[in-house]
């Protein structure tokens, strides 16, 4: 019979999702991934198999996050306020900690992209399913007259992806947060949504 882990696991996954999101995967060594976890080498072990199996479930876990706050933005049957708040919670209303460490998931392509195509992916895969939400959202959007633009949805989501990797590429550049906002401002406005 398996023990029962002798540490709260969603915390200790929490705690490793904020380091690797600091630090990266390459630069986050196992030792100071179990002090910040508060888990003994065994239970590492036995509770997470691995590192890089601890990394795919932080990364699985943060854009899990990321993208319920569009979902959650969308209930109110505003898309496109749906939209301005994700920029909001993630940027505007974000810590500056947050801000600073950019996005996990642009974080890792970065790092990754010609080291490992495998973590590479997983990142994709997370950024590609915000994609879709900001598709579905614009869709919407056209489809209720929110949106007057002609353009297709796929390619106005595929833009604001964009502005999004970007955002997220200035925020670790430590660029002033009032920057910051001014840019999303005026890309959103180039989508009809208000500031």
């Amino acid at each position: 019979m398996a023990r029962k882990p002798s540490f709260n696991r969603e915390q200790a996954v929490d705690a490793a999702l904020k380091l690797f999101w600091r630090r990266g995967y390459a630069a986050t060594s196992l030792p100071e991934l179990l002090q910040t976890m508060g888990v003994a080498r065994s239970s590492f072990y036995a509770t997470f198999t691995d590192k890089r199996s601890l990394f795919i479930e932080c990364l699985e876990l943060f854009g899990e996050r990321t993208r319920a706050i569009l979902v959650q933005a969308a209930a109110s049957g505003d898309n496109l306020g749906a939209i301005k708040q994700f920029f909001n919670e993630t940027v505007t209303k974000a810590s500056q900690p947050r801000v600073s460490s950019g996005c996990m998931m642009v974080n890792t392509i970065l790092e990754l992209a010609d080291v490992d195509a495998e973590l590479k992916s997983h990142a994709q895969e997370k950024l590609d399913e915000i994609q879709d939400e900001f598709q579905r959202l614009l869709t919407n959007a056209q489809n209720t007259g929110e949106l007057k633009s002609s353009r297709h949805p796929e390619d106005l989501a595929e833009a604001l992806m964009t502005l999004n990797l970007g955002i997220r590429v200035q925020s670790r550049k430590q660029s002033n947060r009032a920057r910051l906002q001014q840019s999303i401002d005026t890309s959103l406005a180039l989508f009809g949504i208000a500031a």
